[in-house]
Formats: C-alpha cells, structure tokens, sequence
C-alpha cells in the first residue's frame, strides 16, 4: 500500500493515475502544438500494475518504509519433477538465459499443462530438478525475486532453451532506441552482437544470426526518406576503425537479405518506423491513417507520446503471457491496414484498436480514426517470422508490461513444438 498523505503525493499520483493534456492548438482549427516531452507516461500503466485506489483510511500492521529497502526474495517450493515458473514473469528470460549457459536441459511447455490440483498454462518454464538447475534456482530466487512452484510430474512435451543468436541494428553515432534495447537485453541477460547496415548487406545472414532487430528509426518510414538510421557524413573526417559502421538500411540493398534471411527460417523484429519492413517485401500492409491517400494532418490526429490501449490476442505465441488489453506507448506510431489478401500470404494481425475511446494517459486528437487499425502484426515468408509493433513496446527501457513481446521474440523456448521433455 502507498499512503498519499505524504510529501510526494503528487509524484505518487503521477505514477498511478493517467494524465490528461490538454487539446493545445495554435488557434482554433490549426495546428496542435507539440508538449516538451510525453503527454502521458503514467508508470502503473506501462508496466501493466493492477491497483485501486481507496478513498477511505486503511488501517493494519502497517510498516512505514524509509528509504530503498531490498527486494524480497523469491519462493521456492521443489517437486520431485522440479519446479515451473508462470509465462507472465518477465524475469523468467533471465532465469532462462541462465540455465541455457550452463546447459541446464529446462523447457517451455507448449499447452496447458496439469499437475496434480495446479494447471499451468502454455508458455510455463519447466526446470528439472537436481545439479546445476537447483542451483540456479536458488540464486534467481534471491536475485531476482522470482517464485518457482513445485513440479511433482514431468511435462510430456516442450521446446527446450537454447540461447539464439541475436542482432541489433545500430548506426554510426549511436541510436537511442538502440540503446534502450541493449540496456533491457543486457538487463535480462541476452547475449547479442550489435549490426551496422554494411554488416547486414553483406548477406548469408541466417548462418550468422537466428534473430534481429530493429527499433524505431532503423528502417525509414518511406523510401529514400532521410529519416532513419544512415546519413552521409564526409567519411575523410571519421576514422578508419568506424566507417564500418556507415550507411543506412535500405530497401534496395538490406531488404533482399532480410528476406532471404526470413524464408531460411530466421526472425525479425520491427518495432516503430521499422514496421516499413513489412511493405518493402510486398507484405499486403498499408497505412491505416490516411485521408486521399497521404497522412491525416495533425489538426485531425494527433497523439504524442500517450498510453493507449488495444485489443491482443494472446492465442498468438509471441503474446504468450500477457494481459489480454495491455498499454502500449504510443507516440504518433504507425498503424497497419492489412490487405484483404493479407490471411492468403501469411500475416495476421496480433493487437487492435477496438474502440473508438483507447487514450488511457495523456492526449490523443481524434483518436476515433484509430478504431479498427492494427497496432502489430506477425507475417510468416517462408519458415520464418516477421514481427511488426507499431507502438514503442520498449520505450526509454519504461513499459514492462510490453516488454514481453521482445522477451519472447528472443527466447529459444518460444516455438511450441511437440518435442519430448528428457
């Protein structure tokens, strides 16, 4: 419980409670003028908290908290099986990273699976007992603080966990949604080598990688827009250790290879601008927000940087674990239109916009437009997947409650195939 009686009432408030901008435009019918920085951020959204607020005083064995206290340790209950964590913890990829470096033989379970009186749903991790594993345990218990809970039969199936070889785009310079990436995989600890445009346009990309990654800005928006990773610095005035690093990601050059890479059975994932991917392989998917075919102006749609909600369907793998209508931070993201051919070549839509009212914290100006549009998308070319996430699902390393989606993305648990469990 957090007592708002308090010096810090209004940043408590701040983290709970949504915040509503203001319609600010420049004059009546004109153009919106742009906040300093987000219009809504509230912390309890982005990280998918339940709570409630009560009105009335709260009494109890209350104990007033100074300071930074540690975080209590997890639970651990051992079974003679050995033990299963929820698909809802996002530390459970830790725990799972941790296991695969130490060549722990642990598992997802691909359905529902029971257990004596307990189901666990699909996506579970199933650790066997005994050796290293225990050890493990143990640690992340206390580390981590997560719970594992007793597993007194063996799943007959699951996909084991094996650490997958994975790329994140990056350019000269530096890109911050790059680097917000890196520091959440290093945070869970995912072993990943950061990729330069020359080092993708040089191909045989599925010998080398099994996942990649692209944040926002990596992929332009539109053809031979300057916007995006690249640019052309005067390569004489960068030294000569670095020019590897030049050059941007282009549909004439690094699209062919992501495509050859996808159909050999590679993964990608593409969040913000990036999602551009997408149309650059003749995926049918267009852009939802158009009006005579070009962007609706801002007097008409605008939403910087606000909490909307959307519809997801969690029968998809890679939603394995979430809540079904999630936040996701949304700063005039791109929303998807799916061809009617779309289901014929593979893609399907993973998160809507199912209501005409999705602003959950901060201003969003005709979001009515945004009702039916899709949020993210998955498309399958050849044996491998694309993933497509409008929204900002790792913002500034803040929305936890979408994280999973990269957890899962990078997870060698992942697949559910009918595999047996040794």
């Amino acid at each position: 419980m957090i007592q708002t009686g308090q010096a810090f009432r209004a940043h408590v408030l701040d983290m709970f409670e949504p915040q509503d901008h203001p319609n600010d435009f420049a004059y009546p019918g004109g153009p919106p003028i742009a906040p300093y920085d987000n219009a809504g951020w509230t912390l309890a959204y982005q990280m998918g908290v339940q709570f409630d607020r009560a009105l009335d005083a709260v009494t109890g064995p209350l104990v007033n908290v100074n300071g930074v206290t540690a975080m209590p340790a997890g639970m651990i209950a051992k079974g003679k099986a050995g033990y299963f964590v929820r698909p809802e913890v996002n530390d459970a990829a830790t725990v799972a990273n941790r296991l695969a470096r130490a060549n722990v033989k642990a598992y997802r379970i691909p359905t529902a699976f029971k257990d004596g009186a307990a189901t666990w749903p699909a996506g579970s991790w199933f650790i066997p007992a005994g050796g290293a594993g225990d050890a493990i345990v143990a640690k992340s218990a206390q580390e981590l603080g997560v719970n594992f809970a007793a597993a007194n039969t063996k799943p007959t199936t699951g996909q084991q966990i094996k650490q997958l070889r994975i790329a994140l785009a990056d350019r000269y310079g530096g890109s911050m949604p790059s680097g917000w990436t890196r520091l959440i995989m290093e945070k869970f600890e995912f072993p990943f080598t950061v990729v330069f445009p020359q080092d993708l346009d040089a191909g045989n990309l599925r010998a080398k990688y099994d996942v990649i990654v692209f944040t926002d800005g990596a992929i332009a928006a539109q053809a031979g827009a300057g916007a995006g990773f690249g640019g052309s610095p005067d390569t004489t005035l960068i030294p000569a250790e670095y020019r590897k690093q030049l050059g941007r990601f282009s549909a004439e050059k690094t699209a062919p290879h992501l495509k050859s890479f996808l159909e050999a059975g590679g993964r990608i994932v593409t969040i913000g601008s990036s999602i551009a991917l997408g149309k650059q392989l003749g995926l049918p998917i267009d852009n939802y927000l158009l009006e005579n075919g070009r962007p609706l102006p801002g007097e008409k749609f605008y939403v910087p940087g606000s909490l909307l909600e959307v519809a997801l369907d969690t029968s998809a793998t890679i939603a394995t674990g979430m809540s079904p209508r999630p936040s996701v931070v949304f700063d005039n993201s791109p929303v998807m239109k799916l061809g009617p051919d779309a289901a014929a070549k593979g893609v399907r839509a993973i998160a809507t916009f199912d209501t005409d009212k999705s602003l959950k914290s901060g201003w969003a100006w005709g979001q009515e437009l945004l009702k039916g549009g899709v949020a993210m998308a998955e498309a399958k070319v050849g044996t491998g997947t694309l993933y497509l996430f409008g929204p900002e699902i790792l913002f500034r390393s803040q929305p936890h409650g979408t994280y999973k989606l990269l957890l899962n993305a990078l997870s060698g648990g992942f697949e559910r195939p009918t595999k047996p469990v040794q």
